[in-house]
């Protein structure tokens, strides 16, 4: 008789956080638990059995779209009765599949796994893996897994390349990130940190999903975590080891970032520096920087909307800084004269800003997303190493400074000239100006021939000023 256990998996949806009774409020990440019974096919039935001492599960979760949410997650368990219980997983509402499922020892050798569909041991069991389930607001799913005894037989014959796990040393802990949406929030990818008396003791660039922090480290140091994305809000905690393994409780850290102004200031100066400015109907406001080195800075705007963010690092080098707060009301923002230099500038955050510039700034970024900015009015990028970006998604643009920004290739010149032309033709916007003088009084780009008349229409017929006026 084909050795068979019959595991019956209930999935417990237990919110982290208490409901509204607004059936409209946004969902929140939820905790699953595991709770098993074991039972062994026998000529009298099925017949309870138990597990080895100290076992645990490993199980791979996917979301329906295709993005793992946990590879080959360790999940400790409890014995309740006939019952085993697990620790709970964080999960948001959705649709998953469950793709592997693996019984190991106290040792940690896997002694069942269920086999996969198209493997040889797929027949041995009622539905082989992946199995589908689903997640929603105060229900509770039930999933039937059969596993199979791995003693006489090959991972290959279950569907599997090996029956291998890393056993992570103690201490560890889970960490969820999420980025905040409009309905709920949403796995993301991190750049993890620890660090001990200033030193990075463990750096990591984590997927999206629930995933372990394990390093050699002191129960009873104190430690610092940082957890960043780009265009989301840096995330900062201090914490003993020991005491928040056990706040815990198995349960994973749930980080939620939000939407921010983020880019990595490369500091080889003095000091570093740059400027924004708010909507001028409602000037007051303040923002909050992190400027990447542990300084976090509130800062309010004065009478007329004006913020300037002034910085000294202690040592020269790349600092991932993110700015969040009253972002929907920014309206100018400009890295300039050196003293801002930048790369990897994220400006998703900012949907009303008028205005960026990049001028006289040679170092850092040399492309631009302006997608997430379809208010943009103005955009200088005048001696500056920016070579590509597109003002396709910026109808309002009537202001485009890039004189002296040789490195921008002819095909992007035309794109943006035709993409300015357009806009101003459709929304009949007169007396703009675009100045894009090269070196030696040349054009940037050069521009094509149909591009050079377009120039020429927008000054002619719409009183644009198009520089070099040889144009």
């Amino acid at each position: 008789m084909k050795k068979t256990l019959r595991w019956s998996i209930l999935l417990v949806l237990a919110f982290a956080w208490q409901h509204c009774a607004d059936d409209q409020a946004p969902a929140r990440p939820g905790t699953i638990r595991f709770a098993l019974r074991a039972t062994v096919a026998a000529s009298q039935g099925r017949v309870a059995t138990s597990l080895p001492n100290g076992a645990s599960l490993y199980v791979s979760v996917r979301q329906a779209g295709g993005d793992d949410v946990y590879t080959l997650e360790p999940v400790q368990l409890l014995k309740l009765g006939d019952e085993y219980i697990s620790e709970p997983l964080v999960l948001p509402n959705g649709e998953y599949a469950l793709t592997d499922f693996l019984v190991a020892d106290g040792d940690g050798n896997i002694v069942y796994a269920a086999p996969k569909e198209g493997s040889e041991l797929a027949a041995w069991v009622d539905d082989p893996l992946p199995q589908l389930f689903t997640i929603s607001n105060n229900a509770i799913a039930r999933v039937d897994v059969q596993v199979v005894s791995v003693e006489a037989h090959q991972p290959a014959q279950f569907g599997y390349v090996a029956f291998q796990v890393d056993v992570l040393p103690f201490p560890f802990f889970q960490l969820s990130v999420f980025r905040a949406d409009s309905t709920q929030p949403v796995f993301t990818p991190a750049d993890v940190y620890l660090f001990l008396d200033g030193d990075t003791v463990y750096h990591r660039q984590l997927s999206a999903g629930n995933q372990a922090i394990s390093f050699p480290g002191n129960p009873r140091a104190t430690y610092t975590l940082v957890v960043r994305s780009d265009a989301l809000t840096t995330y900062r905690r201090t914490f003993v080891l020991q005491e928040l393994v056990a706040e815990l409780d198995g349960v994973p850290l749930q980080v939620t970032l939000q939407p921010a102004l983020t880019f990595t200031a490369l500091y080889r100066r003095d000091f570093f520096q740059f400027w924004m400015s708010l909507n001028e109907n409602m000037p007051e406001g303040s923002l909050t920087i992190d400027w990447g080195d542990g300084a976090v800075e509130e800062l309010e705007s004065d009478n007329y909307g004006y913020i300037e963010f002034h910085h000294v690092y202690a040592t020269a080098g790349d600092y991932h800084v993110s700015v969040s707060g009253g972002l929907d009301n920014v309206w100018a923002f400009a890295l300039v004269l050196g003293f801002g230099n930048a790369d990897d500038i994220f400006l998703n955050a900012l949907p009303d800003l008028r205005s960026f510039s990049k001028a006289e700034s040679s170092e850092g970024a040399d492309s631009l997303d302006l997608s997430h900015n379809p208010e943009l009015r103005y955009l200088g990028v005048s001696d500056s190493n920016i070579k590509y970006f597109d003002i396709a998604n910026n109808p309002w643009m009537q202001g485009l400074e890039m004189s002296g920004a040789n490195g921008i290739p002819a095909s992007v010149v035309n794109k943006v000239i035709a993409d300015l032309y357009q806009h101003a033709v459709a929304l009949h916007l007169e007396h703009g100006y675009i100045y894009m003088e090269g070196d030696s009084y040349t054009v940037i780009g050069p521009p094509s021939p149909e591009a050079l008349e377009m120039l020429r229409r927008l000054r002619q017929d719409l009183g644009w000023t198009v520089f070099p006026e040889s144009i």
